[in-house]
């Protein structure tokens, strides 16, 4: 958002147009490829109860749910299914290196929902979109 003045706020106004020409098919395919590469993550979910995902023309991208609330906010849904053997394997290192922890398999999770977010929030500022964008992290299964 940049403030307008009255001397030249149609120029100011046009400054940012490299978000707007991205579609919200080009967002969530991004999206997808940076979520992937997060060690830990089988595959992007499809949702529990209804099929998550970015619909465009003729083709949709399974495991990512953009909604707009507002004309200049972006909200995102994150569907993700991980590796079993990747969370077994973490949380006995987590296990042996501090036996005195409770931390539990809870925490670990979070953890990784939180990498997971951060990791939308990076590719969306890559994008040039919106930094106060909100970021859901569902898990939708572990295989």
């Amino acid at each position: 958002m940049l403030p307008l003045d009255a001397g030249s706020g149609a120029v100011e106004a046009q400054a940012p147009p490299a978000p707007e020409h991205l579609s919200d098919m080009v967002i969530a395919n991004t999206i997808v490829h940076a979520v992937r590469a997060v060690p830990g993550v089988l595959d992007m979910g499809q949702g529990l109860f209804a099929k998550a995902a970015t619909y465009g023309p003729g083709k949709h991208v399974s495991g990512i749910v953009l909604q707009h609330p507002t004309p200049d906010s972006l909200s995102v849904e994150v569907h993700v299914v991980l590796e079993e053997a990747f969370f077994i394997k973490a949380y006995s290192e987590i296990s042996g290196s501090d036996a005195s922890s409770s931390s539990g398999t809870t925490p670990m999770l979070l953890r990784f929902t939180d990498q997971i977010r951060a990791v939308v929030t990076q590719t969306l500022e890559h994008l040039g979109l919106p930094v106060s964008t909100m970021v859901d992290v569902t898990i939708d299964d572990i295989r």
